[in-house]
């Protein structure tokens, strides 16, 4: 029997029977961006996406702007893309990008086919699943650790590694609609940890000619939108952020797997795959050694979601053109699906099933969004004399809303992104366009003259998005000896600080390094996967609780966000050898993982307060000393003396705003 979550409204994306189900128009499932890229107090963010809703506190806006050294990234969120037919047969033609039910092994007749055995199955055709068949190309064929197209091992002695994905592929890196429907594809911003992983694998510099390099961010105070008023702010980091369709980055991996590892690596896209088997429950029964993990593979075909909530994953209509479904076995599995989580989920229901046997427990810590926000995506195309290689961002009076823009090319062509509180009346599916327009002429009036009314029209009238909400799953990343989880699946977050994609990669990276340093690896999967625990569990979380506490709502959130790092830059300036930058300086240090971090600013936390407390003692005994001596010259009592200091204080600061009105 598959595996399947006891709460199927925890995580679990819908799944339905091809007798019921319904597709009730077309859709487009369109992607997040978000890029947070800095210089001191400031961070460069930006979110590519369709439409959307948006909101949150008031705070939330000042962190796009007032986040230092963040680094940049993407997080995925649903909308609309890619159109799908409410006939399924036609859904399933190679047109539509999905494979035929049947591929290469079509030869070897259906019996052979629905039992399968390789040597690794990676669940999730995402950035980081297909770094991870790279990787486990690279780990398999160590003799290739750079194959290319005349250097194919033997089909005898190669390995079998295939990846499988719920969506049609995207398109090719150089196809000119990541320009020219730019509003599409949500943008990713890489940083150096995102930077590492590929240059560990040797495709940086595929990826690095596929995307635009963002040296700094140019923005406009609320209130202010005269093009003279803007601040240009350069990045002061060691590595240049690099910005690219997150769909364009999956074309350049898949592009480096179809020519470098033909014959090892095959890729599937329209399937649903289930876990019906992790192999430990065997092992757990009969104490042997752990069988290969077992799954079953389903055709799937994307639906219109009922909602543009990215918290279900990709709806999926459940088609296997009636037959009995695919099942194949595997070495070792790695789950990196996303919002879809369908290895996650089956792990979870493992660990209820089999909880006394395990040392460490798996289950998925959920955070309700209590800040939550949405948002519209709006392509716009910046003037000639106007910088190509800037973040753009400009943030209205009353933090109402947050313009974000970033280039999806180097020829103007950028994705804006409209952060909204979800009851603002602009973020509504039926907004009339005279309403946007009016509110851009009124707060960004140096965006609005570059809009045309029917890009307009369509932002005002599609639908929204809503941000994820945080997650993390652990302390326990692998099931049995065979299976791990990575990515986004693992720790899930806000896409304002530029760390969702690029700590993805950066998992697949520490991955390969464990995989790397394991003796007789094949033998000993179970050994690599425990040591990826010790390594990264803590690390999501720490990752997922630094950020939850960043985005706090009301006015105390907004405290606890601008505070710390007011505070943090006046000490560090004070004694940079005694305490630490701040929090986003820190996420851009390299060789430094999130719990460290979250450890070191407790340590600064700590010592600033003692710092802050022994100040205060020593004013106050100061005042104390200056009363009593003032009391003594006048021959009054120290009370007397005290009380008028104090009054005298409240007259300047009456005072004070009194001149300050005369002055307005």
């Amino acid at each position: 029997m598959v595996l399947t979550p006891t709460n199927p409204a925890a995580d679990q994306p819908r799944r339905h029977d091809r007798s019921t189900a319904k597709i009730n128009r077309p859709s487009l499932l369109l992607f997040f961006v978000v890029v947070a890229f800095s210089h001191h107090h400031h961070t460069v963010n930006g979110f590519s996406t369709p439409c959307s809703r948006g909101g949150g506190a008031p705070h939330s806006s000042l962190a796009l702007s007032l986040a230092t050294h963040s680094m940049l990234s993407g997080t995925r969120i649903k909308q609309p893309c890619c159109s799908y037919s409410s006939n399924l047969s036609m859904a399933t033609s190679p047109a539509a990008g999905f494979d035929q039910p049947t591929t290469t092994t079509q030869t070897q007749g259906k019996d052979a086919e629905r039992k399968q055995h390789y040597d690794s199955v990676i669940v999730g055709g995402g950035p980081a699943g297909l770094l991870s068949a790279i990787m486990m190309a690279q780990q398999l064929m160590p003799s290739l650790p750079i194959p290319t197209t005349d250097q194919s091992p033997t089909k005898a002695t190669r390995p079998r590694i295939i990846v499988y994905d719920r969506l049609p592929p995207p398109p090719p890196p150089d196809n000119l609609v990541y320009s020219t429907d730019s509003s599409k594809y949500y943008l990713l911003g890489l940083g150096h940890r995102g930077q590492s992983a590929l240059r560990h694998f040797h495709v940086w510099d595929d990826v690095e000619k596929a995307s635009v390099a963002v040296l700094g961010r140019r923005g406009w105070e609320p209130g202010k939108s005269r093009e003279e008023d803007s601040t240009i702010r350069m990045a002061d980091k060691a590595v240049v952020s690099r910005v690219l369709p997150r769909d364009k980055l999956v074309g350049v991996l898949k592009k480096v797997i179809e020519e470098r590892y033909d014959g090892v690596v095959e890729l599937r896209y329209g399937w649903q795959v289930d876990p019906i088997s992790f192999g430990n429950e065997e092992t757990i029964q009969q104490n042997k050694e752990d069988p290969p993990v077992m799954l079953q593979i389903s055709r799937c075909i994307p639906i219109a979601a009922s909602s543009s909530s990215s918290e279900e994953g990709e709806a999926c209509s459940i088609d296997n053109d009636d037959a009995t479904p695919t099942t194949i076995t595997t070495d070792f599995l790695i789950g990196s699906d996303g919002a879809a989580r369908t290895i996650a989920n089956a792990m979870e229901t493992n660990h209820l099933k089999y909880r006394q046997h395990h040392r460490l427990p798996f289950q998925v810590k959920r955070y309700d969004d209590d800040n939550p926000r949405v948002y519209k995506s709006i392509p716009i195309q910046f003037p000639s004399n106007w910088p190509h290689n800037l973040n753009y961002s400009a943030r209205s009076t009353n933090s109402r809303a947050t313009f974000e823009a970033l280039p999806s090319d180097s020829n103007g062509n950028y994705c804006g992104l409209l952060l909204l509180r979800p009851d603002d009346p602009l973020s509504s599916a039926d907004c009339d366009p005279k309403l946007l327009r009016d509110f851009f002429n009124e707060e960004y009036p140096q965006f609005s003259k570059l809009l045309e009314d029917n890009v307009m029209e369509d932002v005002a009238t599609k639908a929204a998005s809503s941000l994820p909400s945080f997650r993390y799953a652990g302390p326990r990343l692998h099931e049995g000896g065979r299976t791990v989880v990575l990515g986004d699946c693992v720790h899930t977050v806000k896409p304002y600080f530029g760390l969702g994609a690029n700590t993805a990669l950066e998992d697949v990276q520490i991955l390969s390094k464990i995989l790397s340093n394991t003796p007789n690896l094949t033998q000993n999967y179970h050994n690599a996967i425990r040591e990826f625990t010790n390594q990264r569990a803590a690390d999501s979380r720490a990752l997922v609780t630094l950020s939850r506490g960043l985005d706090r709502p009301g006015k105390i959130g907004t405290m606890r966000f601008i505070l710390p790092l007011i505070i943090d830059s006046m000490f560090h300036k004070a004694a940079p050898k005694l305490f630490a930058p701040g929090l986003f300086g820190m996420f851009q240090m390299e060789g430094i993982g999130f719990r460290q971090i979250q450890r070191r600013k407790r340590l600064d936390r700590v010592m600033q307060s003692a710092v802050i407390l022994s100040g205060m003692s020593a004013v106050g005994v100061g005042v104390r000393c200056l009363v009593k001596s003032v009391a003594r010259l006048l021959g009054v009592k120290d009370v007397v003396v005290g009380g008028s200091l104090v009054a005298l204080l409240g007259v300047v600061g009456v005072a004070r705003k009194v001149v300050k009105a005369e002055k307005k």
